[in-house]
């Protein structure tokens, strides 16, 4: 995977002809970033998670991260051409955090919003999956001047 430098963890990097995924590199040395493209091979993420994860959370860390990956590629721009996830994941003495942010709502449909709904009508688990796992979970939208931009959900496990 190519390394990229950059500062502000709210900016993707556009390396022009860099194929996806590719690490995010940070000054702070407990996080860690990756942004993969819109397709659904979740290879990559979870090679990169058990990398920089510690071994007891690893698991959880990579279930959370992938389901979060997972509903933004389903539900946001990010599964469209072109489209980008950015994954961070924040390693402290006690606690990860794992921030996915999507791409954007997509034009033709209602702006959606993270809500956990019936789990027996949920094609997959999603964010009943995450809400099991995680100790807390939060989300927000990143406004843009006339619209709506991307959704970031972070949720916060155990570091054991």
């Amino acid at each position: 995977m190519q390394s990229i430098d950059t500062t502000a963890p709210s900016q993707d990097p556009d390396p022009a002809g860099v194929p996806y995924p590719h690490r995010i590199a940070f000054t702070e040395p407990h996080k860690h970033g990756i942004v993969l493209g819109h397709t659904r091979d979740y290879t990559g993420l979870m090679n990169w998670v058990w990398s920089v994860a510690p071994r007891g959370a690893a698991k959880g860390v990579e279930q959370i991260a992938e389901a979060l990956v997972s509903n933004a590629h389903r539900h946001t721009r990010s599964g469209d051409p072109g489209g980008t996830v950015r994954v961070v994941v924040d390693i402290n003495p006690f606690l990860i955090g794992v921030a996915v942010t999507d791409g954007g709502p997509r034009r033709e449909t209602v702006i959606p919003y993270p809500r956990l709904g019936d789990p027996r009508q949920a094609p997959l688990p999603g964010l009943h999956l995450v809400d099991q796992l995680a100790l807390y979970w939060e989300w927000h939208w990143e406004w843009k001047a006339t619209a709506m931009g991307p959704l970031t959900i972070r949720a916060v496990v155990e570091n054991p």
